[in-house]
């Protein structure tokens, strides 16, 4: 799990420091997804290591990551990293609420 955290770290260390518009963005977001899709137990522990620019950059992933595990768990790790990070939230507050009502169908 440690590694999986550095290596999101890492990832978002250069989304952060390069052109919105770099294609490597998609990749590395793609990949981070894949990962993270494995096993529902690993994600909910990454997801709570990481910090907010990490989430804030995995989130726009958190809808589809609902629909396959469909999982009260996830929606639940989801809840807690908006009390955990409030009031600093920006944008993942919204994707959460998409992710949770994937849950409600």
């Amino acid at each position: 799990m440690k590694e999986l955290v550095e290596k999101i770290k890492k990832d978002v260390d250069y989304m952060e420091k390069t052109h919105v518009n770099d294609p490597k963005i998609d990749v590395l977001l793609d990949e981070i997804e894949k990962i993270l899709l494995q096993d529902l137990k690993n994600t909910i522990n990454v997801l709570n290591e990481l910090d907010i620019v990490s989430i804030e950059w995995i989130c726009s992933r958190f809808e589809k990551m609902s629909y396959s595990f469909n999982s009260h768990d996830f929606i639940d790790c989801l809840e807690g990293l908006i009390q955990k990070f409030s009031p600093e939230i920006n944008g993942f507050k919204d994707e959460v609420l998409e992710a949770k009502k994937i849950m409600e169908h």
